[in-house]
């Protein structure tokens, strides 16, 4: 049986501060329907907008009190069992299970560690990538053996793991979208964040290289991972939250090239999935990002969902919900925001409500349900009230 919540209409909302549990959904209707909002973003032929709640391993350790973070990473049938368990609180309450009970194993290597970055643990904590990079000559070094590196034996030299979502053999090589952080983010993992910026303006040339070495990489990183999972590579997106940090100068000079060689040969037809998530304040690279033409897009909290659209009138807008709101503010500031973004740039289709980067850590069911709530009853298309839609 689902699980029914209520939640109060805007004049019982003291009510609702005092009794948080009474936000009304059926969820296993509501994700149903929300499967059928997801498939066509721009199409108003649907009931109303999709929504996505991207809880990550921080909300996860958070939420489970996890009482060693350094086993949850390094341990995998304890992350597997806390999974299920956080997942099962999930399904209980908000009627998803958004965490993988399946992981691949051993982990490849990333490609920030192909360029000489190494993950750091600690109690407390997730796991960070610290640079290894002091000097130039530290880059230049590393540039050198990555040149002639053999990618396939680095990233699987802790052995080839059963990659979960792996295809079949007999679905013969299905194609599938690949993703990495972006090259500013990667840039400031391989050289540390201060050294990157100044490496860009102190040695060009050097960071020219280092630019179109990462773009040749994440090509061939792509079909490394692509041929152990059964799979071909089509479709692309970045997670660049770093780009912020660069003038529009230097990213056009440096990362834009990345992207462009990155697409062309990974997502080169008009209906391959392009995708950029940045989750921090970049509306200076609008303009430039706009030439993309991207699929999707998910950038930061004080980026308006407006102003994407005027660069981006095709592209599927992933946002623009704060997570601090959804976290922290009155029930009423958590459905003005999905009326805001929907009212904007949601009514002939075109926006995915979800927060402008993941949801944080400590953000209650309660609050997750609410936003749940606003979107079931703010974003229709179908033409139905709220109240006349069966529970």
């Amino acid at each position: 049986m689902d699980t029914v919540h209520s939640c109060p209409d805007s004049a019982r909302f003291e009510e609702a501060q005092a009794a948080p549990r009474g936000f009304e959904l059926d969820l296993g209707r509501f994700w149903e329907e929300n499967a059928l909002c997801l498939a066509d973003c721009f199409s108003t032929d649907k009931p109303r907008a999709a929504i996505i709640i991207s809880v990550d391993d921080h909300w996860l350790l958070d939420e489970m009190e996890v009482p060693s973070t350094v086993r949850y990473y390094e341990d995998l049938d304890y992350r597997l069992e806390m999974n299920r368990r956080c997942n099962d609180r999930c399904e209980r309450e908000i009627g998803i299970r958004p965490f993988p009970e399946a992981i691949a194993w051993p982990p490849p290597k990333r490609i920030e560690e192909v360029f000489g970055s190494h993950q750091e643990l600690r109690e407390g904590g997730t796991p960070w990538l610290e640079p290894s990079v002091r000097t130039i000559e530290d880059l230049v070094r590393i540039m050198d053996q990555v040149e002639h590196m053999d990618l396939a034996d680095f990233v699987f030299q802790d052995g080839i793991p059963d990659f979960p979502d792996a295809a079949p053999p007999e679905a013969g090589k299905p194609p599938r979208p690949m993703y990495s952080r972006g090259p500013a983010t990667v840039g400031t993992s391989v050289c540390g964040t201060e050294r990157y910026l100044y490496f860009l303006i102190d040695h060009p040339a050097e960071m020219q290289r280092f630019h179109e070495l990462l773009a040749q990489k994440l090509v061939e990183y792509a079909h490394v991972i692509a041929k152990a999972k059964g799979v071909t590579p089509r479709g692309y997106g970045f997670l660049d939250d770093n780009c912020a940090l660069l003038s529009p100068g230097l990213y056009e000079r440096f990362c834009a090239p990345v992207l462009q060689y990155v697409f062309d040969h990974l997502a080169p037809e008009p209906d391959d999935w392009r995708y950029q998530h940045s989750d921090s304040a970049m509306d200076h690279l609008l303009p430039i990002l706009a030439r993309f033409h991207l699929s999707a897009v998910n950038f930061g909290p004080t980026v308006r969902a407006i102003d994407i659209r005027k660069h981006m009138p095709n592209t599927c807008i992933h946002g623009q919900v704060a997570p601090m709101t959804l976290r922290n503010a009155p029930y009423e500031a958590i459905i003005g925001e999905v009326r805001r973004d929907f009212d904007a740039v949601g009514r002939n289709g075109g926006l995915v409500v979800t927060t402008a980067g993941s949801v944080p850590a400590g953000t209650t069911f309660d609050r997750l349900r609410c936003f749940m709530w606003a979107v079931e009853r703010y974003t229709r298309y179908d033409g139905r009230s709220f109240d006349d839609m069966p529970s």
